[in-house]
């Protein structure tokens, strides 16, 4: 899955919780996989920073 996959999964499932009003069940499922998909998208910008960061300091020495 890439950034972008993830992003794009989340905002259906916000969607869907806006409009379509899961119920509990539904939601706490949705939830649970919004959840995974934002810890997904924080490990990727994490590691993107310390690349880049990383290419910086290179250019540095």
């Amino acid at each position: 899955m890439t950034y972008n996959d993830a992003i794009k999964k989340l905002e259906e499932i916000v969607h869907r919780i806006e409009n379509e009003e899961p119920d509990v069940d539904e939601l706490s499922g949705m939830v649970k996989e919004g959840y995974e998909l934002l810890m997904f998208c924080k490990k990727r910008l994490k590691a993107t920073e310390e690349e880049v960061q990383e290419a910086f300091e290179k250019l540095k020495e």
